[in-house]
């Protein structure tokens, strides 16, 4: 495994393992989850081909999950540590779900706003696709391609950024929410992902039987108007709701 510059405490969990794998100085996101993504997809791959030449399941995924430790152990920095410790940063591999987990803290800064917060990354290691996560709201934040997240310095800069921006748009949302348009007819409040970040919308009609105006929820602005072969949708959907709640 490359080292970079960076450095942080770690702890990574093999299910199934009955120690933690601790390093003190390799556990910074930038630094660890790629490594550990490689290794874990190979160490799952290797759960099929075991099966394949007859070995039961439960067996091949304790065989694949004590080698995914050996490797890792390779490192001089990884040690074998009692379960039951908090670390800075935390991973979890779950071979037989094929999945991996991991807790971490960024630090943003954007429009002069600081934060340190905690986020989540889990997604299954046959696949190309990770959510991020505030564990805190339950609240998923983006979908991130693998791609991405291969790419230098990319929790510590550009993930850490998003994930402010995200915050500050959803507590934009918040308040918008506080306070529902008296002048409006009727109006739709959606969470939309652009680009891979959640953005706040709200549909709003002013007036019976009107134009349903599309406002940027997270500045209060009009930017289009539904066109109408569209609104015989947005009706059906709303019907539908109101049926829901005048059966309870």
């Amino acid at each position: 495994m490359e080292k970079s510059a960076g450095g942080g405490a770690a702890g990574v969990e093999i299910a199934g393992f009955p120690q933690i794998l601790f390093t003190r100085t390799f556990g910074d996101p930038d630094m660890l989850f790629i490594p550990l993504l490689d290794a874990a997809r190979e160490s799952f791959n290797t759960i099929e081909r075991l099966c394949g030449h007859g070995e039961k399941r439960e067996n091949a995924i304790l065989l694949s999950g004590m080698q995914l430790a050996s490797s890792l152990l390779r490192d001089s920095s990884f040690s074998l540590v009692a379960r039951g410790l908090s670390h800075d940063n935390s991973y979890t591999v779950d071979l037989e779900h094929g999945t991996l987990l991991a807790q971490t803290r960024l630090f943003a800064v954007v429009s002069r706003r600081t934060s340190f917060f905690k986020v989540e990354i889990v997604g299954k290691l046959n696949e190309g696709l990770f959510v991020v996560r505030n564990p805190i709201q339950n609240m998923v934040i983006m979908q991130v391609e693998e791609e991405r997240l291969r790419q230098p310095n990319f929790f510590s800069t550009t993930l850490a950024q998003e994930c402010l921006r995200s915050q500050m748009e959803h507590e934009r949302f918040g308040r918008i929410e506080e306070g529902i348009n008296p002048q409006a007819n009727q109006e739709v409040r959606l969470i939309v992902s652009v680009a891979g970040n959640m953005m706040p919308v709200i549909l709003r009609q002013k007036e019976a039987g009107g134009a349903w105006d599309i406002v940027d929820g997270r500045r209060q602005e009009w930017v289009g108007t539904l066109a109408p072969e569209q609104e015989g949708s947005l009706g059906a959907v709303i019907e539908a709701v109101k049926e829901l709640f005048e059966k309870k």
